[in-house]
């Protein structure tokens, strides 16, 4: 089976949760497409916002979801004259492939300190998860094949 593509997001370190990786009614409205039980049409999407105190135009909110389907995080079909739109990728897909995405561009342009910062940032911002890192870097050392210097000794 062929693996999707994941989505294209600019990443906002300073910015509060999905703004991160949206802008604020791009996070607005996925959140709300992801606690729909169906697809959601714009008009519902824009009452569903509205009661929620976010007043938009309606062309406003049929765009951004044209944006967030071209994105690949909707996916909509025709029913009569109207879009149905619906999540393509889950909230913990999105921050799982913008995490990757973030993570392998400073690693691959910065390593050494993007390491050095990454535990600096979790032993002040949750240190107990230093041991996690630890083991998870224990488990990923005894995983690597040994080198052919190693199976020469045996």
């Amino acid at each position: 089976m062929a693996r999707k593509q994941s989505p294209r997001m600019v990443f906002r370190p300073n910015e509060p949760g999905l703004e991160k990786m949206l802008g604020t009614l791009e996070s607005q409205v996925m959140q709300v497409m992801w606690e729909a039980s169906t697809p959601q049409t714009v008009q519902e999407v824009r009452d569903e916002l509205e009661a929620r105190g976010k007043d938009a135009a309606y062309t406003t909110i049929m765009t951004t979801l044209g944006r967030l389907h071209a994105k690949g995080l909707l996916r909509r079909e025709t029913r009569g004259k109207a879009y149905h739109y619906a999540p393509q990728v889950s909230r913990g897909e999105l921050t799982d492939s913008t995490a990757r995405e973030v993570v392998s561009g400073l690693v691959g342009s910065f390593a050494e300190p993007a390491i050095a910062y990454f535990v600096e940032a979790l032993e002040k911002q949750a240190p107990e998860k230093l041991d996690a890192l630890a083991e998870l870097l224990e488990r990923k050392r005894a995983e690597r094949p040994r080198s052919r210097e190693d199976s020469s000794e045996k």
